[in-house]
C-alpha cells in the first residue's frame, strides 16, 4: 500500500500490526508515522513518533532528512520531538543485563565468525573473553561497556569485524560529548598534530601527552579497540587517524572534560612545550574542523574513485584506484569495468612502458573488481582462492540481528552458493564468482604498486594477486589487508538487546592461493621499498611514494 501511495491505508495497516505485539519494532512505528505524514494526518504521525523518539528511536539524521516527514517540520511540535534526542542521556545497566549481552556476543562470534580461529587458538580466545567479562561492573553505561567488549571483537584479528555504539549512545556522542580539538597524522607510529588552534601553533609537532597521560599509554588502549587483519599494525594507525577518529576514541574512552592540557615536542630538536586550558569542542565543531584541516592539505583527500594520467616524456602512466566499491563509481557516473578497459587501451596506444598503480586509499568494495584489474596485467590463468568457507547455513540469533525479518534471504544465498564438504566444512560451490581470465593483450611493461595501511579487503587482495602473478615492485607501507586472505563477504550485524551495541560479524573466509609464501603469517604485502613521507612533506602535499616511484623509473631510462 505504501509503494502504491495508498498512504492512509498503509498507516492503518502499520498501526494494526504495531498494536498486535507487546513491543513493536521502532522501525515499524517510524514507518507508520511516515505513512500518516504522507496521508496528511500530522496528529496521528506525531502520536506515533512520540512513542519512540527519544525512547527507542534516536536516528536524528534520518528524522531531519527523510522526505516522508517534510510536512511535519514546520509544526511547532517538531522541534520538541528533536529536543528529546538532543538531550538524551546514557542509561546505566545492571550487571545481569551486561552479562547477558556479553555472553550473546561471544556465542554469536563463535557461531558465525568463520575466521575466528585463523589467528587465535580456542583457549586463547576464551582466555581473552574471560578476562574482559571479569571487568564488567554493575551500573555501566554503553560507553564504558564499549571499552569492555571492543577488545574482544578486536581480538578476532579481522578488520571486517566491528563494534559500534547503538543509536542512543551515538546521539549522546553527537549532542552531549566533548572532543579533543587537534587532528593527528601518524608517521612511523608517531602522532603528529596537523592543525593549529588559534594562537596555539602546534602544527607539525609530535603530541606526547594529553592531560598528563603519555601518548604511548593512550595509543595502547586505542589500538586494543581497533581490529585489523592478523597481526597487522599499519591499518590500525591509518584507521585511528582517518576522519579524526583519535578524538572519537578519546571521547569514548576517557571522562568528559571541559579543557585539555597537551605536551608536544619538536621532531627536529626534541624541545618540549606544554599548553594548558585548551577548550574541548562539540562534535559538530570537531567534524567541521577536521574537514577544513584535511581540505587544506594538498593530496590528503580524493574526489574520484579512479583516474589515469600520462607522462609521455617518461613513457609512463599513473593508474589510481581509490576504491573498488561500485557505489562510489555510480556516484560520479563512472563504470569500473569500462574505465579499466578504456584505461589499458589508452596505455597500449600511448606506448607506456612504466605503469604505476596507486591503491593506497583502496579499502576494497565489490568482489571481482580486484581480479578484473589483474586480468589486464597477466598472460596466464591462475587459481584465485584455495577455498571460500562459510560458517553455517543458518544462525540462532536472527532475532537480535539485522536479518530479523529477512533471514530467509540470507539462508537462500548461503545454501545456493555453498555445499557441505565431507569433512563438515561449508565451502563455496565451483563457478560462484569465478575470477576474470587474462585479457588477450595484457600490459607487459614495468609495474610499480603503491600501498598503505588503508589498502584493505579487495584492495589488499589485488596486491596479493599482483605479488604472486606479476613482477610488480611495491612501494609504501605494508597493506592493511591480510596477504593470505580475509574473513569478509556477507556480514550479519548482531544487536545486543540491552546495551544496544552492534557487532558486525563477517560470514565468509576467503583463503587466497599464494604460491609465494614469503610474507610472514598474519601480515599484509610487505613493500620492496618501505616509505612514508616526513611530516613536512605531508603538510606541503609532497607525494613521497609517488616521487620515489618516478625516481626509479627515471633511473631505468
Amino acid at each position: 500500500m505504501y509503494d502504491a501511495k495508498d498512504y492512509r491505508n498503509a498507516a492503518i495497516a502499520y498501526s494494526a500490526a504495531n498494536r498486535s505485539v507487546t513491543e513493536p519494532d521502532p522501525s515499524d512505528v517510524y514507518n507508520e508515522a511516515c505513512s500518516w505524514a504522507l496521508a496528511m494526518e500530522p496528529d496521528s504521525a506525531f502520536k506515533s513518533l512520540k512513542t519512540i523518539v527519544g525512547v527507542s528511536f534516536f536516528r536524528y539524521t534520518l528524522l531531519t532528512t527523510d522526505k516522508d516527514l517534510i510536512t511535519l517540520r514546520k509544526d511547532k511540535r517538531w522541534q520538541l520531538l528533536l529536543y528529546k534526542i538532543e538531550k538524551t542521556r546514557l542509561i546505566r545497566l545492571s550487571k545481569a543485563k551486561l552479562y547477558q549481552d556479553f555472553d550473546l556476543m561471544v556465542s554469536s562470534l563463535k557461531e558465525a565468525h568463520t575466521g575466528l580461529y585463523w589467528y587465535n587458538s580456542r583457549p586463547a580466545f576464551d582466555s581473552i573473553c574471560n578476562a574482559r567479562r571479569a571487568l564488567i561492573r554493575d551500573g555501566m553505561n554503553a560507553l564504558r561497556y564499549y571499552n569492555i567488549i571492543a577488545p574482544v571483537v578486536a581480538s578476532t584479528r579481522e578488520g571486517h569485524t566491528y563494534t559500534r555504539l547503538g543509536d542512543q549512545a551515538s546521539a549522546f556522542m553527537v549532542f552531549s560529548a566533548t572532543y579533543f580539538p587537534f587532528h593527528i597524522k601518524f608517521l612511523n607510529s608517531l602522532p603528529y598534530i596537523i592543525n593549529d588552534l588559534g594562537a596555539i601553533k602546534v602544527k607539525g609537532l609530535v603530541l606526547s601527552r594529553i592531560n598528563g597521560v603519555p601518548m604511548d599509554e593512550i595509543m595502547k588502549r586505542f589500538l586494543s579497540l581497533e581490529p585489523s587483519d592478523g597481526f597487522n599494525m599499519t591499518s590500525k594507525y591509518r584507521w585511528i587517524e582517518e576522519n579524526g577518529k583519535l578524538s572519537t576514541y578519546y571521547a569514548y574512552s576517557f571522562p568528559t572534560v571541559g579543557h585539555f592540557t597537551i605536551e608536544v615536542s619538536d621532531p627536529s630538536t626534541g624541545q618540549k612545550q606544554v599548553f594548558s586550558g585548551i577548550p574541548s569542542v562539540t562534535y559538530n565543531s570537531f567534524a567541521k574542523s577536521y574537514r577544513e584541516t584535511v581540505g587544506n592539505i594538498p593530496n590528503a583527500t580524493y574526489t574520484v574513485p579512479a583516474s589515469l594520467k600520462f607522462d609521455s616524456t617518461a613513457h609512463s602512466a599513473i593508474l589510481t584506484f581509490n576504491s573498488f566499491a561500485s557505489d562510489e563509481y555510480d556516484a560520479v557516473k563512472m563504470e569500473f569495468h569500462q574505465f579499466v578497459k578504456d584505461a589499458f587501451a589508452q596505455i597500449r596506444q600511448q606506448g607506456v612502458t612504466h605503469l604505476i598503480i596507486d591503491i593506497r586509499n583502496n579499502g576494497g568494495g565489490d568482489e571481482g573488481f580486484e581480479d578484473y584489474l589483474l586480468s589486464f596485467l597477466i598472460s596466464k590463468d591462475y587459481t584465485k582462492y584455495r577455498y571460500v568457507q562459510a560458517s553455517s547455513f543458518s544462525y540462532s540469533f536472527y532475532n537480535n540481528s539485522d536479518y530479523k525479518f529477512d533471514w530467509q534471504k540470507l539462508e537462500k544465498m548461503l545454501k545456493g552458493e555453498h555445499y557441505l564438504d565431507k569433512d563438515g566444512s561449508i565451502l563455496r560451490k565451483p563457478g560462484i564468482e569465478e575470477h576474470e581470465k587474462p585479457q588477450t593483450n595484457p600490459y607487459t611493461g614495468d609495474l610499480y604498486i603503491l600501498t598503505s595501511g588503508l589498502t584493505y579487503s579487495g584492495g589488499a587482495e589485488f596486491a596479493t594477486l599482483a605479488k604472486n602473478y606479476t613482477k610488480a615492485i611495491f612501494i609504501g607501507e605494508e597493506t592493511g589487508g591480510g596477504y593470505y586472505g580475509n574473513t569478509s563477504g556477507n556480514r550479519i550485524v548482531l544487536k545486543l538487546p540491552n546495551s544496544q551495541l552492534r557487532i558486525g560479524i563477517p560470514l565468509l573466509k576467503f583463503v587466497l592461493n599464494t604460491p609465494d609464501e614469503s610474507v610472514p603469517f598474519g601480515h599484509g604485502v610487505i613493500p620492496d621499498y618501505p616509505l612514508q613521507p616526513t611530516i613536512a612533506q605531508y603538510l606541503r602535499g609532497d607525494d613521497a611514494e609517488m616521487g620515489f616511484a618516478k625516481d626509479l623509473i627515471s633511473k631505468k631510462k
